[in-house]
């Protein structure tokens, strides 16, 4: 069995195989970043893949690939779809990045040709973290943040938002972002979180992929690992508001536009202070010259309804947009209530309404 030793960080394997036959051994992990370690302060590194032949196999030797890194390795026969642990642990007596090859030899390997695991990392004289505060509880991680939001895009945008997690417990973690849209991906890193360890995740949206102009909202979930199960507090809100392609300030057509004016540039729910329910209206003006669209109307969260007269304002006349909250809803959002609009006017393709509360 493996040696029980503190587990600092994790190691991610990739087996390149050379030969010409297939490898017995199937990494977890491709690549591995191991991140920063502390200078002069021994880190011990687990290592885990699995059986993916149809016999058993057997760990015989591994290679560090130099004196500063010891192994140990589960020992005896492994079954088929049993997964071995390997510990590597680094003396990190040498400053700067770091990058080799461990090579993992099994009792089978064919003249000598082994699964090659790349570790890459950096030792450092002092590991500068995320210093901030860590207030969203998601199961057995820890976020400073469980809302993001893209706004104002455009067709074609790439763009990538960061939060930053910790791993509170006393066990290894591999966190991963799970329910993804298409239009989503997400990186963590490092990508195996130690005892206390603190990383990032980045999430970057692919707005060629989006359907519509207007709010596109989603949930996603930190999970601990790639199994964890998804519940509502390990949910993440990421919204993006895809903007309708803009009209040139040189197009001759722009001074015959549509023209939005608001009576106000908010709601006011204040009185829901003192009330369980209230109501506010707002008034839309056409001061333009062709038919204004209300083309969308979008809430950015639960618990607010709103209606709308008319979506189309002939020029010189009026719309009138009512919207009701009851407090007891409004206690239970997690992020700002708000009302987006998406309209044909060239100066207000976007609008967004606060809710004051």
């Amino acid at each position: 069995m493996i040696n029980a030793k503190t587990t600092l960080l994790g190691i991610m394997i990739c087996v390149l195989g050379t030969g010409t036959y297939a490898q017995d051994l199937t990494p977890v992990y491709k690549e591995v970043d191991c991140g920063e370690m502390l200078y002069d302060k021994p880190a011990t590194y687990v290592v885990e893949f699995k059986n993916t032949s149809a016999k058993s196999v057997e760990i015989k030797d591994v290679d560090t690939g130099c004196g500063c890194t010891t192994a140990d390795f589960t020992k005896g026969k492994l079954m088929p779809n049993a997964v071995a642990k390997v510990s590597l642990t680094f003396d990190a007596k040498q400053l700067g990045h770091f990058d080799r090859v461990v090579r993992v030899f099994t009792a089978d390997d064919r003249q000598g040709t082994p699964a090659e695991v790349i570790v890459r990392g950096v030792v450092v004289a002092k590991i500068v973290n995320y210093s901030g505060e860590y207030p969203c509880k998601m199961g057995n991680l820890l976020s400073d943040n469980d809302n993001i939001e893209f706004d104002d895009i455009n067709q074609g945008q790439k763009l990538t938002k960061e939060i930053h997690i910790m791993n509170p417990a006393s066990q290894n973690a591999t966190p991963v972002i799970l329910r993804l849209p298409p239009y989503l991906t997400a990186e963590v890193t490092p990508k195996v979180l130690g005892p206390k360890q603190k990383g990032t995740v980045k999430i970057t949206l692919h707005s060629n992929k989006l359907r519509d102009y207007g709010l596109n909202q989603t949930t996603v979930y930190l999970g601990k690992n790639s199994s964890d199960k998804v519940t509502p507090e390990k949910a993440i809100t990421v919204s993006a508001v895809l903007l309708p392609p803009a009209v040139s300030k040189d197009d001759v057509n722009r001074p015959y536009a549509p023209r939005l004016e608001m009576s106000r540039k908010y709601i006011d729910m204040t009185p829901l202070n003192s009330k369980s329910k209230y109501k506010d209206e707002i008034t839309l003006s056409n001061v333009g010259h062709k038919t204004l669209e209300i083309q969308k109307l979008q809430l950015f969260t639960m618990g607010v309804q709103v209606q709308l007269d008319k979506q189309k304002i002939e020029p010189g006349e009026t719309a009138k947009m009512t919207v009701t909250c009851k407090a007891k809803d409004l206690k239970k959002l997690r992020v700002k209530p708000r009302i987006l609009m998406i309209t044909n006017d060239p100066n207000h393709q976007k609008v967004v309404l606060e809710i004051k509360k």
